[in-house]
């Protein structure tokens, strides 16, 4: 066989491998697509059904059934107990007492709330902190950003103001529960 044939025959081989799997492929792609559409229109008719909606029409209620929509409040630590539990025998305690612990009790919880608050803010000012020294030393002439380093320099002074506000507070709140404590053990 000449030389010729040879290639002929060779190139019709590797053109018949190349495209058989395509044409096998798309015959494949073909079942696919028809197969999805099936499940597509079994899908849609399983959604066309409405979803029930309750409202007070549709809502069969008996007389006995309904509930209290009144809940109980939950107590929260350190307010004053309002149901006013008194024990037996014991006098009932002075007004004037009673006002001063429950100032103090409310003076505490607001201490607590804004120590709470001043803690977030002061997380808050050292995340940005970071941030903003992250962004400052990246740059490759960050000696020369002068108003990035005043901005720096501002953030640590308010970090700084608000750590002495927190211990301010919490100082504050450590000499109010001592104040609770010798209020209550002079009580009968």
């Amino acid at each position: 066989m000449p030389r010729s044939t040879l290639i002929r025959i060779a190139l019709v081989a590797v053109m018949t491998s190349v495209f058989l799997p395509i044409g096998f492929a798309q015959s494949q792609d073909s079942e696919s697509v028809a197969e999805a559409a099936r499940k597509a229109r079994e899908k849609k008719k399983d959604a066309a059904k409405p979803a029930k909606v309750i409202t007070d029409e549709t809502l069969d209620v008996k007389k006995g059934d309904v509930q209290s929509a009144v809940a109980e409040e939950p107590k929260i630590a350190g307010t004053p107990d309002t149901k006013g539990s008194t024990t037996a025998g014991a006098p009932p305690n002075p007004v004037a007492k009673d006002d001063k612990k429950e100032r103090l009790k409310k003076e505490l919880t607001d201490l607590k709330e804004q120590i709470k608050q001043s803690l977030m803010d002061l997380d808050l000012l050292q995340r940005e902190n970071r941030l903003d020294q992250d962004a400052y030393y990246s740059q490759p002439n960050y000696g020369s950003d002068t108003a990035g380093k005043q901005k720096l320099d501002d953030e640590k002074q308010q970090i700084s103001s608000k750590q002495d506000e927190v211990a301010r507070l919490k100082a504050k709140l450590a000499d109010l529960q001592r104040e609770m404590g010798e209020s209550s053990s002079s009580q009968p």
